[in-house]
């Protein structure tokens, strides 16, 4: 599948049978499919979950806080909408949400590009050869709190020498590092076969739910750097010792040692 290549429903349809997807919902554009999934859960004929809601093409895709994702022809940007097991799932649990979803792309991307390096930054942005690869935004509707909706976007085909200025220097794509176009349903299948093995391990079957936070250390893009970290209304700087089994950033500071469940990482080096 080229980057001029659009994926179809019918091609979405194909993950039914090998992922844990229980439905697909397809559009050509949309101004975000976090919004789109938010909307389908507020109905009452909501697509039936784990679901899948994929746009070919964003005109106002969302990032965390006030900051918006851009995509382009070649990219991959959807949602999750999955349902909390409300009796399994421990208020703890959901801080490891976006972490885990974070590692679930890193390791889809390590499929694809095994000698290349990957890193992510807490709490779920991935990068690629020091430069941005992928984003997560987690959002759980206040009229449905027992679902979580996942939205993701990655650059697979889309080439940051379209970008704009901001972003050519920062960002990158799997086309961008391998020189090679990539099969993107290929490359979603990966990351929902991924992401359905860390939350049966974690969740489901109720195995170490730090087994992939085992793994942190060797992705950690923060772990012994100086970051500055804004929470609320304050602004923290600390070196970072990485993150600790509640998924919580560890920042040694001149107060001491002090753990975040929340906040943007404004800056590291």
């Amino acid at each position: 599948m080229s980057h001029t290549d659009s994926i179809r429903q019918s091609d979405l349809e194909s993950l039914l049978a090998d992922t844990f997807l229980q439905s697909v919902i397809h559009f050509d554009q949309t101004d975000s499919t976090n919004t789109r999934a938010i909307e389908l859960l507020a109905s009452d004929d909501s697509a039936e979950s784990p679901c899948l809601v994929y746009a070919e093409s964003q005109a106002a895709g969302r990032g965390r806080g006030v900051n918006q994702w851009w995509s382009a022809s070649g990219s991959l940007t959807f949602s999750l909408i999955v349902k909390f097991p409300t009796t399994e799932f421990s208020v703890a649990q959901k801080t490891l949400l976006p972490l885990l979803t974070g590692m679930a792309i890193l390791r889809c991307g390590q499929a694809v590009l095994p000698d290349a390096e990957f890193a992510i930054k807490w709490p779920n942005d991935v990068y690629l050869a020091g430069r941005k690869l992928a984003g997560v935004l987690i959002e759980v509707p206040s009229q449905s709190s027992a679902h979580a909706v996942i939205g993701v976007g990655l650059n697979v085909n889309n080439s940051f020498a379209d970008a704009p200025q901001e972003l050519a220097s920062t960002g990158m794509s799997i086309a961008d590092h391998s020189g090679n176009q990539h099969d993107r349903i290929e490359i979603l299948r990966s990351f929902l076969q991924e992401f359905e093995s860390l939350i049966n391990a974690a969740w489901v079957h109720q195995a170490a739910s730090e087994t992939f936070l085992n793994d942190w250390p060797d992705v950690c893009l923060l772990t012994g750097k100086q970051v500055t970290l804004q929470t609320g209304a304050t602004q923290v700087t600390g070196t970072c010792h990485g993150i600790d089994n509640s998924g919580a950033l560890i920042l040694e500071t001149e107060t001491g040692r002090q753990s975040f469940f929340g906040g943007v990482v404004q800056s590291w080096a």
